[in-house]
């Protein structure tokens, strides 16, 4: 497994900004709580927002540095894949991929990824899902999940490009400013 810094590739957008996916470390914990906080403010700006759960209000410093510390050791531990995207050395996208806990499911990952709204639309989240699946299977992998809002339709379209079919809605599993949206679960064999 890679350790914390790895880079998995980098890449360059139709409008010449380069982009590096990469394991988080130590060092990105002010930039990861700048990325994480103005993911809240999206959320709270945008009663359209696409965001999946979550989200609600600021991350401190210390809530940071505490999820930073049990990732990491959950990187350590071969439990997590993880995977930031930056730019110029700004976290824009955070991804993993959580290998089941039990001895039942250790074969299985539930996959998460979230990206600023500026970014989103221009190949960097199909990017890190091809690598984050590539990665899972070298992990050992044999099945992964993702689930978010069933109106996602930019996530929608990335998953399904990486290979996941729909395998459920779940009905009115998110309220939100006054109403209810479904949730989507697309999966896939490695």
């Amino acid at each position: 497994m890679f350790k914390v810094g790895h880079v998995y590739r980098r890449f360059t957008l139709a409008s010449g900004k380069k982009v590096t996916l990469r394991v988080l470390r130590w060092e990105d914990l002010d930039g990861l709580l700048m990325f994480i906080n103005s993911l809240v403010n999206e959320k709270q700006g945008d009663k359209k927002s696409t965001l999946y759960t979550g989200f609600d209000r600021k991350v401190t410093r210390e809530e940071e540095v505490e999820w930073l510390a049990q990732t990491l050791v959950a990187i350590e531990g071969e439990s997590v894949i993880n995977m930031v995207a930056d730019i110029n050395g700004k976290i824009i996208a955070n991804g993993d991929v959580t290998r089941g806990r039990y001895k039942d499911t250790h074969h299985h990952g539930h996959m998460g990824l979230t990206m600023i709204s500026k970014y989103r639309g221009q190949g960097i989240g199909r990017r890190m899902i091809e690598t984050l699946v590539r990665e899972s299977r070298r992990a050992g992998l044999r099945t992964l999940d993702a689930e978010f809002l069933a109106d996602n339709e930019t996530a929608r379209r990335a998953y399904e490009r990486a290979g996941f079919k729909q395998a459920g809605i779940i009905p009115h599993k998110v309220f939100r400013n006054g109403r209810y949206f479904d949730g989507l679960i697309m999966a896939r064999e490695l």
